[in-house]
């Protein structure tokens, strides 16, 4: 098993150790960084729309 594979592995296990022991707070994190993501592909179609 290559370094790549095992970090990768061992990420997948803290995320659903964190997702399992504290729903709340992950749930919380993940509407932010799709809030985030939202508000960033607005400013860019802002931006785009601006240009043209």
């Amino acid at each position: 098993m290559n370094l790549k594979k095992l970090v990768g592995f061992l990420v997948v296990i803290f995320v659903l150790f964190w997702i399992i022991s504290q729903p709340g707070n992950a749930s919380g994190t993940v509407n932010n960084l799709l809030a985030n993501l939202r508000d960033a592909g607005e400013s860019l179609v802002t931006f785009i729309g601006g240009v043209f």
